[in-house]
């Protein structure tokens, strides 16, 4: 997935959340949300954090600040911001995941590493 998915996620959810009004969406004054900078779903220059970034905020808000609420998220089928909601692309996620959990080899003292 690219940037401009998480953008296009963004906009998805903004539109769902103001009842399919694009107009909506651009009048929304809910300033405190984390994705008000990013709700016209194109890049912002002047936004305070990049999209990926503003989404998990929005996630961590929506999760009452619980890393493991966000991590046990149910709502996979009702939000598009839901594959994103680490901060990251699920592509840079699951690169991670495998590395931490893949198995390492083990160095014994006096053996050489292979």
């Amino acid at each position: 997935m690219t940037k401009g998915s998480t953008q296009k996620a963004i906009r998805r959810f903004c539109m769902a959340c103001q009842g399919a009004s694009s107009k909506q969406v651009a009048a929304c004054e809910d300033t405190e949300c984390a994705l008000h900078p990013h709700r016209s779903g194109e890049e912002v220059a002047d936004a305070p954090c990049p999209s990926h970034r503003a989404i998990r905020r929005f996630c961590m808000a929506c999760c009452a600040n619980l890393r493991a609420e966000v991590r046990g998220c149910a709502a996979r089928e009702d939000c598009a911001l839901w594959s994103f909601r680490f901060g990251c692309t699920p592509e840079t996620w699951r690169r991670v995941k495998n590395r931490r959990s893949s198995p390492r080899p083990l160095l014994l003292p006096g053996f050489s590493k292979k």
